[in-house]
């Protein structure tokens, strides 16, 4: 059986497309690597990689191998993470971008917890797609599925434009359309909503506008009357009370793209699939209070 080492050096070599680049990574030399690989190679009984230009690349079958030996490693991670309390307060690995975390996630943290508390939630935040385990989870937003997993879709949003009350103060009663286009839109990293609230094909670049990397800039820069944002609800509703954000058209237009949770194919932990059921169940009722709203 090959050491964890040996399997930690395939996942690098995967993952860099480079024996050398591996072996800086790991800190060892070329030849350590390459006898750490043909040692996994061996005990499988087939190549793992092919030579691909000046690196290398997994092979049909060294894909299927580095996706298990990938999953096996989180695992033996995560059982580190919980330390001796792990018996007592399971930890789940939660995947979020920030704008997720700082909008939805920390302020709901202490209900996803539980009450008494019965899970510990580790935020791992980053822009990339989470490797998923028995005791991981992702939060991923757009059209799903995702390949290698199991999604299930969170509630429908809808657009709506909103502003500090200073700038909202000096608006029409009811923008539409056609004379909102007098004003600085904000714009987030997906940069689809206007279009499809303008009921445009596209939007041309304008000089008056401002587009920012995350969601939560938008709104942030909407507080300061910087221009005018897309309010996702229910998802950017707890921020827009916050930030004092008021409404200035009334149309609204659903988002055809929503957040899911994102999970891998196998049994999850208790806590995982409790977790899961809880932000389910949490985001579906955000969604219940802002469709009664409208009503």
């Amino acid at each position: 059986m090959p050491s964890l080492d040996a399997f930690a050096a395939v996942l690098h070599a995967a993952e860099t497309g480079s024996f050398s680049a591996a072996a800086n990574a790991l800190d060892i030399t070329h030849g350590a690597i390459s006898r750490r690989i043909a040692l996994v190679e061996a005990w499988a009984g087939f190549r793992i990689f092919e030579r691909h230009g000046r690196g290398v690349r997994l092979t049909e079958a060294g894909q299927d191998i580095a996706a298990q030996v990938e999953t096996l490693l989180l695992q033996f991670r995560d059982i580190g993470l919980a330390g001796p309390r792990g018996a007592d307060m399971p930890i789940v690995r939660t995947g979020v971008i920030n704008s997720f975390a700082r909008l939805w996630m920390i302020p709901n943290l202490m209900r996803l917890e539980g009450d008494p508390k019965d899970l510990h939630i580790l935020l791992d935040i980053d822009s990339r797609l989470m490797p998923l385990a028995t005791d991981r989870i992702a939060i991923r937003y757009g059209a799903g599925p995702w390949p290698a997993s199991r999604s299930i879709p969170l509630a429908r949003e809808m657009f709506r434009p909103y502003a500090s009350a200073g700038l909202a103060a000096t608006l029409p009663a009811d923008l539409n359309p056609k004379t909102i286009l007098s004003y600085p839109l904000i714009h987030d990293q997906y940069d689809d909503g206007w279009p499809m609230w303008l009921d445009l094909p596209r939007l041309a670049v304008r000089p008056l506008d401002r587009h920012l990397p995350g969601y939560d800039l938008t709104l942030l820069a909407a507080a300061e009357g910087l221009g005018i944002a897309l309010v996702r609800a229910p998802y950017g509703d707890h921020a827009c009370r916050r930030l004092g954000l008021l409404p200035v058209a009334e149309r609204r237009v659903v988002n055809p793209k929503m957040f899911h949770i994102v999970v891998h194919n196998g049994r999850l932990s208790t806590a995982t699939q409790r977790l899961a059921d809880r932000i389910e169940k949490l985001f579906s009722a955000d969604a219940s209070v802002r469709e009664a709203t409208f009503r």
